[in-house]
C-alpha cells in the first residue's frame, strides 16, 4: 500500500491542475453568453409581459441596469433561479432573471435593449390592445372595475369611487393597488376594504371591494387615476413557512375617469357658507319647557345640524346668540361623520346654556342656514323658527290674576258677559216684570257660573303638585349624566358658593367613576392619580371649613380647578379611545379556502 501512495498522489495532482487550467476558459467561455426570451408580443390592456434574460456561466448575482425599461414600463416583479447541469461530462451552469413588466400605454411599445453583466439584450416589439370584451371574460383569474356615483359634481360636492376586484382562483397574496390621490381634492377610505362572493353567469366569484369619497377642492376638471392591481395567484395550498412554486404574479387594470367640477353657483348667497349637498337639516331641542322661566333660571338648547353628502368638518358654527335678558354659555361643539347607505353624513352639534337674568319677554332668533341641492340643482333653507320665552319672578302671575278681579265683588270675578241694562229694561212701566225677574235670573246664573270657573281654576293652580327635582348629588348613574353634571360643575365653578361646588363636584364624580357610593371629596380626590387635582379638592374643603379668613377659593383656585379636571376627561376620553380601537381587527388576508 506504501509503494503506491507516492505514484496515486502525483496523479491526483496532475488531474487537479488540468482541471484548474481547463476551467476558467470554460467558465469565460459561457459569462460571455447571454439569452433573452419574451413569453408573447400580443397583449390587452392590464395585462404582462415576461421577459427572461438567462446568463451562462454565473452562480451568483448579476447586475441588470433596468433603467432602460422604467420609461414605458412598471416592473412588476424580478426573480432569479440559478441551474447547473453535466452534458457528457461537462459541466454547464446558467442563472435566468424572470422580469415581468406592465405597459404603460397602448399601441405598439419597444422593449429597449439592457445592459447585462457588460453586455446588451435583445430588443423586442410588442403591441398593447384594448380590451375586446368588457367585464368578466371565460377564463379570467382576475378582473377589475372602477364605479363613479356622478360624472360632474360642484366643487367640495361628495364624490364616490368604487374599485372591485373580481377573481376565481383560491385566493390572492400581497394584493397592491394604485393609491387615489387626484390632485387639489380631499380622498378619504370609507371604512375599511371587505370580501365577499357574487355568483354571475353561474360562475362563483370572490370579490374584494375598497370604496373612497372625494371632495374636489377646485372647479375645472377632476383626473382620477388609472387603477392597476397587482399581486400574486395561489391554489390554496401555501403556508407562511414554505413558498408555494406554483405562485405566480398577476396584474388588473381599469380605466381612469374625467370628471367635471363645477364651480360655485351664482344663485347662492355670497355671504354664506358653501354646502353642497343631497340634504341637509337643522334640529332643535330644549331641555326644560321654556314658556315660562323665572330669573336665574337655566335651560339648555341644542342644535344639531346634518348634512347628506358633508362631512362634520364642512358644516359650519352656526354662531353664538346675542340674546336680551339672557346669558349664554356655549359648550365645544361635537363633530362627526358617518356612512349610511353608502353616503357620507356628516353631523355639527352645538349646545348652549342659557341662563335668565330679569323679567320680560325673550325672543330667541330664528337660524336659517342656505345650502345647495345638489340632486335638484336648487338653492334651499334649513330653518329653524325663533322661539318665544317669558320670564317671570314667583308670584308674578298671582300679582296678575288678582288686578284682573273686581274688588267690589269680595275677591269674585268682575260681571264678565254682563249684558247692557237700557232705561227701558229697567222700566217698570215700559217692561213687564216677568221679562225683568227672567233678565236677573239669568245675570245670577252667568255670575253663578263664572264664579265656579274661577273657583276651580284656583284650586286646580293650589293643587298642582310641586316637581320634586333629585339632588344632583344622589342622581343615578347612567348614560349620558356625566356630561350634564360637568357642564352644572363648570357652571357652579363660574360664580357659586364653595358649598355648591363641592356638591356638583361630587355629583359630577360619582358619573365620572360610576360609582354610586361616592359622596364625599375625600373619596373623591383620592381617586385621582393627580397631586395638582388632589391638592386642589383639599384647597376647596379648606374654603369651606377652614378656621382661617384666608382660605378661600378665589378666582384663581375655581380656574386651575376647571383646567385640571378638563385635562382629566381628556386624557379619560383619548384613553377609552386606544382601547376601542385596540379591539377592532385586521381585515382578514384576500384568500379564500
Amino acid at each position: 500500500m506504501t509503494s503506491w501512495s507516492a505514484p496515486l498522489a502525483v496523479l491526483t495532482l496532475t488531474l487537479l491542475a488540468l482541471v484548474l487550467l481547463t476551467l476558467p476558459t470554460s467558465v469565460l467561455a459561457q459569462q460571455a453568453r447571454v439569452e433573452t426570451e419574451l413569453d408573447r408580443t400580443e397583449l390587452a390592456r392590464g395585462e404582462t409581459v415576461t421577459l427572461r434574460i438567462r446568463v451562462y456561466g454565473q452562480q451568483g448575482g448579476v447586475a441588470i441596469d433596468l433603467d432602460p425599461l422604467r420609461e414605458q414600463f412598471e416592473i412588476v416583479s424580478t426573480r432569479s433561479a440559478s441551474h447547473l447541469r453535466s452534458v457528457n461530462n461537462r459541466i454547464e451552469s446558467w442563472t435566468d432573471y424572470m422580469l415581468v413588466l406592465f405597459p404603460l400605454e397602448l399601441g405598439e411599445q419597444q422593449i429597449p435593449p439592457v445592459g447585462v453583466a457588460g453586455q446588451f439584450t435583445d430588443p423586442y416589439t410588442i403591441t398593447v390592445n384594448e380590451p375586446s370584451v368588457s367585464g368578466l371574460a371565460s377564463g379570467q383569474d382576475v378582473h377589475m372595475e372602477t364605479v363613479i356615483s356622478k360624472e360632474s359634481v360642484y366643487v367640495q360636492e361628495q364624490l364616490l369611487f368604487t374599485i372591485r376586484l373580481y377573481y376565481t382562483i383560491a385566493g390572492i397574496r400581497n394584493p397592491n393597488f394604485t393609491e387615489v390621490e387626484p390632485e387639489n381634492t380631499v380622498v378619504q377610505l370609507l371604512g375599511q376594504p371587505h370580501q365577499y362572493e357574487q355568483l354571475i353567469d353561474g360562475q362563483r366569484y370572490g370579490v374584494y371591494e375598497k370604496n373612497y369619497v372625494l371632495f374636489p377642492q377646485r372647479s375645472g376638471p377632476l383626473e382620477i387615476p388609472n387603477i392597476v392591481f397587482r399581486g400574486e395567484l395561489t391554489d390554496g395550498s401555501s403556508n407562511f413557512v414554505f413558498r408555494n412554486p406554483n405562485m405566480r404574479p398577476v396584474t388588473a387594470f381599469a380605466p381612469g375617469y374625467s370628471i367635471d367640477v363645477k364651480g360655485r353657483p351664482d344663485a347662492f348667497p355670497t355671504d354664506s357658507t358653501w354646502l353642497p349637498a343631497s340634504d341637509i337639516r337643522v334640529e332643535e331641542r330644549w331641555s326644560d319647557d321654556i314658556t315660562r322661566l323665572q330669573p336665574g333660571q337655566s335651560v339648555t338648547r341644542t342644535l344639531t345640524v346634518t348634512g347628506n353628502g358633508l362631512d362634520g368638518a364642512a358644516l359650519p358654527p352656526l354662531g353664538r346668540p346675542e340674546i336680551d335678558k339672557m346669558n349664554v354659555y356655549p359648550e365645544p361643539p361635537v363633530i362627526e361623520r358617518s356612512i349610511i347607505d353608502g353616503n357620507v353624513v356628516g353631523s355639527r352639534t352645538e349646545t348652549y346654556e342659557l341662563v335668565a337674568t330679569e323679567n320680560g319677554s325673550v325672543v330667541i332668533p330664528e337660524i336659517n342656514l342656505p345650502w345647495w341641492d345638489v340632486n335638484n340643482d336648487s338653492l334651499r333653507q334649513a330653518i329653524v323658527p325663533s322661539s318665544f320665552i317669558v320670564v317671570e319672578a314667583p308670584g308674578s302671575a298671582d300679582i296678575a290674576d288678582e288686578a284682573a278681579t273686581d274688588p267690589a265683588s269680595d275677591g269674585a270675578p268682575g260681571n264678565l258677559l254682563q249684558p247692557e241694562i237700557t232705561d227701558e229694561l229697567l222700566s217698570g212701566r215700559q217692561t213687564p216684570a216677568w221679562i225683568l225677574s227672567s233678565v236677573f235670573a239669568l245675570l245670577a246664573l252667568v255670575a253663578l257660573i263664572a264664579w265656579w270657573f274661577w273657583q276651580r281654576n284656583r284650586q286646580t293652580t293650589s293643587s298642582k303638585p310641586t316637581v320634586v327635582r333629585t339632588p344632583v348629588y344622589e342622581r343615578d348613574i347612567a348614560e349620558g349624566q356625566e356630561k350634564l353634571a360637568f357642564k352644572q360643575l363648570e357652571s357652579s365653578l363660574a360664580a357659586a358658593e364653595p358649598l355648591q361646588i363641592r356638591q356638583h363636584l361630587i355629583a359630577w364624580g360619582r358619573q365620572y367613576f360610576r360609582d354610586a357610593g361616592l359622596h364625599n371629596l375625600d373619596d373623591l380626590s383620592a381617586r385621582f392619580a393627580n397631586s395638582e387635582l388632589t391638592a386642589s379638592c383639599q384647597a376647596l374643603q379648606a374654603a369651606m371649613y377652614g378656621s382661617s379668613q384666608d382660605q378661600t377659593f378665589g378666582r384663581t383656585e375655581r380656574d386651575q380647578l376647571s383646567s385640571l379636571l378638563s385635562a382629566e376627561r381628556r386624557a379619560h376620553l383619548k384613553n377609552d379611545q386606544r382601547l376601542q380601537q385596540a379591539q377592532h381587527f385586521d381585515l382578514p388576508p384576500l384568500y379564500r379556502q
